[in-house]
């Protein structure tokens, strides 16, 4: 069978066009899902940005009207005389003239220290009510920290809604606490809370309110007071992330997707309350939908249309084939080549032997490459989640446009900018340069954490990493990249504290207090210096009696007084429990004996106020000095254990110093 005669398996021209018809659809379609994808993911970005405002809005609304309340409860406790004991009459003629402030609030009262309420206004009636507040966890608390308190919401026994309670603290002469004012808020019913969450019609967005437990406190819906908000179908997801997270009650905000709901939460620190936005994802993508359906009617007609026409284009264009296929089985049959029309040479096909062509068309094919590299260079830079810069000769010649974001400026304004302008000081930027210098000799990239300030004059930390273009070049350029880690040292430097520090009384813990003391140890040109073991007097007492909590602020308290007998240079640490060490640097014997004894004056003076009363304890201190018979921390502490435990035998609340031969008794023992 010949080549004129074998089977013909279907049309170039038609093949052409189909593949062309097809690629055209898949290009549509492709940009279109990409351009729509693109679309989605901004307007949800946008969204939750909008949401997170407008709920920071409320929340500081909020926090502004507790803290109205607050200053108004202040400025009332300012008017009342601490001067004289305070008795029924005088509270209530207090109250009566107090008749702007009862309106902010549902009920007023004074009370006593012990938790008596002297007098209470309620709906315009001053009485003194048969009522002892003292057990009230609020009550409690305010004497305690002796601060303005706001309760967690409970709900009223009368008005069966959720209640918050003001409270303030009145102090008399020597700083005895006199009297406490409050006053309670009925949520619902106060202009507080229950119109921000009021529902709207015209707002597909749903406000909720939730105190640090996760209950709910205002709710478009009465039925939702004072239940969990897990429980609440739209807000489940959010709140199982939120208390994943610790249940963190921040100002700055959050937000996020959580199944079909964007919600925003913004926290009230003051109340420790929590605002909750939550928008339904069908509500705020309903444009986005429809022009949606829109750009796929509109993808298939341009892929239609454009497939019909790469088929007429396709086949008016391939017509000079038909010529040469023509041309090329008659040369085959022998016919004379003189009677042959070959396609003239000036159309697409008879310029394809033409070197000019050839050149021409390599030289195409050279630019479109260059520039669809240069396309990819710089869709790189432009979505790159770090910043990208190039300079040369210490000037800018390209930045990404998040480069510029990071330090402030408008998209292009560095380029042709000094270098130096971005850094903190003049001193970083000069410092910087023998490092980068240094690193590249030895053929490795720079990459260092380094002080920057933005446009506007606020500093932060960027992680900076660089590479020459050329390394034996450096008049190529360089290309840098820098990231923000501001977030990332504030964590390190947490830890790194947290590492070192006692949770509950924030002095130096054990493990560091016992670095340091290791170090003074092995400092052979040392001066004299001494450590003091302390161990509290009566303390299990005070657990026994009054509760671990009590114990607690004990130990708190004592912490306190340790550190304003010692200087900056030295270290108080707890050791464990009840048991606390002092190491005073540059301090003999008798200079830490003087110390030793004023501590346990302090500890003796010290007053804990707890449930009404006052907890006391006492310290047994041991006091040794450095020396060349104890060079090492386990001696030294030994020793000081020995010398505490000396105290303690000697009847306790005292100081003993440990010597070569024996234990010495300093001061008097209480």
């Amino acid at each position: 069978m010949s080549i004129a005669e074998g089977p013909r398996r279907g049309s170039l021209k038609l093949r052409l066009a189909a593949i062309g018809a097809l690629l055209i659809a898949a290009s549509v379609a492709l940009t279109v899902g990409l351009t729509l994808r693109s679309v989605d993911d901004h307007d949800e970005a946008v969204a939750l940005d909008l949401s997170l405002v407008q709920t920071r809005k409320m929340a500081r609304l909020i926090s502004a009207r507790l803290v109205s309340l607050q200053v108004a409860l202040r400025s009332a406790g300012e008017r009342l005389d601490v001067q004289q004991p305070l008795d029924a009459a005088h509270a209530l003629a207090f109250l009566r003239q107090l008749s702007m402030l009862a309106s902010q609030f549902d009920t007023l009262f004074v009370s006593r220290p012990d938790g008596q309420v002297l007098a209470l206004t309620d709906g315009g009636n001053t009485r003194t009510p048969d009522l002892n507040i003292g057990d009230r966890p609020y009550f409690r608390e305010t004497l305690q920290q002796g601060r303005p308190v706001i309760s967690q919401p409970v709900m009223g026994r009368a008005s069966n809604e959720p209640v918050v309670m003001l409270t303030l603290p009145l102090r008399g002469p020597g700083g005895t606490f006199v009297a406490v004012i409050g006053g309670s808020l009925r949520l619902a019913s106060r202009d507080l809370i229950s119109e921000i969450t009021a529902a709207d019609d015209d707002d597909p967005a749903r406000t909720v309110i939730l105190d640090v437990q996760g209950r709910i406190l205002s709710h478009p819906e009465p039925q939702w007071l004072m239940r969990k908000a897990a429980d609440e179908p739209r807000l489940a997801g959010a709140i199982a992330d939120w208390i994943a997270q610790g249940r963190p009650i921040e100002p700055s905000g959050l937000a996020g997707r959580f199944g079909e709901q964007l919600v925003a939460m913004v926290g009230i620190p003051d109340a420790e309350w929590l605002v909750l936005r939550s928008t339904p994802m069908s509500a705020l993508m309903a444009g986005a939908n429809q022009a949606r359906q829109q750009a796929a009617w509109i993808g298939a007609a341009v892929a239609l249309g454009g497939g019909a026409l790469l088929l007429v284009a396709t086949f008016m264009l391939l017509r000079p084939l038909r010529g040469i296929e023509q041309c090329s089985l008659a040369l085959m049959r022998g016919e004379p080549s003189d009677g042959l029309s070959w396609p003239q040479p000036n159309n697409e096909l008879g310029r394809l032997s033409s070197v000019l062509q050839q050149s021409l068309a390599q030289r195409q094919r050279a630019d479109a490459a260059g520039r669809e590299l240069l396309d990819r260079l710089q869709a790189v830079m432009a979505h790159a989640p770090v910043g990208i810069a190039f300079t040369r000769g210490s000037k800018y010649e390209a930045a990404s446009a998040h480069f510029h974001h990071l330090l402030g400026y408008p998209d292009a304004a560095l380029v042709g900018q000094p270098s130096r302008g971005i850094y903190a000081s003049e001193a970083i930027y000069d410092a910087l340069g023998p490092r980068v210098a240094q690193a590249f000799q030895v053929r490795q990239a720079f990459d260092e954490e380094v002080e920057f300030r933005r446009q506007d004059g606020q500093p932060f930390w960027g992680r900076l990493r660089g590479l020459p273009v050329r390394w034996d070049d450096a008049s190529a350029g360089t290309i840098w990249t820098l990231e923000n880690v501001t977030h990332h040292r504030e964590q390190r430097e947490t830890l790194a504290w947290a590492s070192s520090h006692d949770a509950l009384t924030r002095l130096t813990n054990r493990a560091e207090f016992e670095r340091r003391l290791a170090s003074l140890c092995n400092n052979r040109r040392r001066e004299p210096s001494s450590v003091l073991f302390i161990d509290l007097d009566r303390f299990k007492a005070v657990n026994d009696s009054a509760g671990h909590a009590a114990g607690d602020a004990v130990l708190v308290a004592v912490s306190r007084v340790l550190e304003q007998q010692v200087r900056q240079a030295d270290t108080a640490a707890r050791l464990g429990g009840d048991e606390f060490a002092v190491l005073l640097t540059a301090c003999d014997s008798p200079g830490a004996t003087q110390v030793a004894e004023k501590m346990r004056a302090a500890v003796e003076a010290l007053r804990v106020p707890w449930a009404g009363s006052s907890l006391a304890v006492g310290a047994s201190i041991g006091v040794v000095e450095l020396n060349t018979h104890l060079n090492d921390v386990a001696a030294v502490l030994a020793a000081a254990d020995a010398a505490c435990y000396a105290a303690k035998h000697a009847g306790r609340n005292s100081v003993r110093v440990h010597g070569l031969a024996s234990l010495r008794r300093v001061g008097s023992d209480h």
